[in-house]
């Protein structure tokens, strides 16, 4: 959707309802900013014992060894 698009349909909305859409966009970019402001570290398994009778592995090896693959 451009900005045409977007400034017509707000036009046809009522006041009120154009302060509710104006009052919601700055609630999302708010949102948007707050997800981004904080800083997001990796995984870290050193704490864990992920070995496991399940794999053949250990798990921490089989998602770096993933990840080399990029398949993430």
């Amino acid at each position: 959707m451009d900005i045409a698009v977007l400034e017509n349909k707000m036009n046809t909305l009522t006041e009120q309802q154009q302060l509710s859409v104006e009052s919601y966009i700055e609630f999302l970019i708010s949102q948007n900013f707050n997800q981004y402001k904080s800083e997001k570290k990796p995984l870290d398994f050193t704490k864990y014992n992920t070995n496991s009778h399940i794999w053949n592995e250990d798990a921490q090896e089989y998602v770096n060894r993933m990840r080399s693959h990029d398949r993430f």
